[in-house]
């Protein structure tokens, strides 16, 4: 500081009492632009979804959209779960999944593969909002993207069982291709 006279500023709540020199500042700017007691806060952002009816709504909080791996699986599972060619799911944690109105309906059944699967969905309008396997019950969720408001925002990472996928349709391009789920 070039100014010979400093000037000491305190906060009007708090006075130093031990050691006045450590909470001194010298600009006024500078203090009213210092919290000493509040750490930064780091927003996530948030994407809200619903079925169609409105019934079951939800928020998805993710730290990035990279969070989030999301596929196409053109299994005979997800063909007739999702009653197209392919379901388009978005990997996440399941502590990112808030459900903010109503409750979905679940259906448990085997995957084709002797494990058991567990689809969540709307009992009025039949939307499929999510899917988890029973070894992954307890940290993920699968869940449609195309229940999010905009689903644009989770773009698909890959494919899997691409040896299923059907003659007419193209690969997606720049994602990672898979012929089966372990591979």
């Amino acid at each position: 500081m070039t100014s010979a006279v400093k000037r000491t500023i305190y906060n009007s709540r708090y006075r130093p009492r031990l050691n006045p020199s450590l909470h001194q500042l010298t600009k006024p700017s500078l203090y009213r632009s210092l919290n000493f007691f509040q750490s930064p806060i780091r927003t996530m952002p948030t994407y809200l979804g619903s079925c169609f009816c409105h019934d079951i709504e939800y928020e998805l909080s993710l730290s990035s959209p990279d969070d989030a791996r999301t596929s196409l699986c053109h299994c005979r599972s997800c063909k007739k779960a999702f009653g197209t060619n392919y379901g388009l799911t978005a990997k996440i944690p399941k502590g990112a999944l808030r459900l903010t109105k109503g409750a979905p309906k679940e259906h448990v059944a085997d995957n084709g593969s002797g494990s058991l699967v567990h689809r969540e969905f709307c009992s009025n309008c039949g939307s499929f909002i999510c899917e988890y396997g029973d070894a992954v019950k307890d940290q993920f969720r699968y869940l449609c993207v195309g229940s999010l408001d905009d689903p644009e925002v989770l773009p698909p990472k890959g494919e899997f069982f691409c040896s299923s996928r059907a003659s007419w349709m193209p690969e997606v391009p720049d994602v990672f291709h898979k012929q089966k789920i372990k591979e």
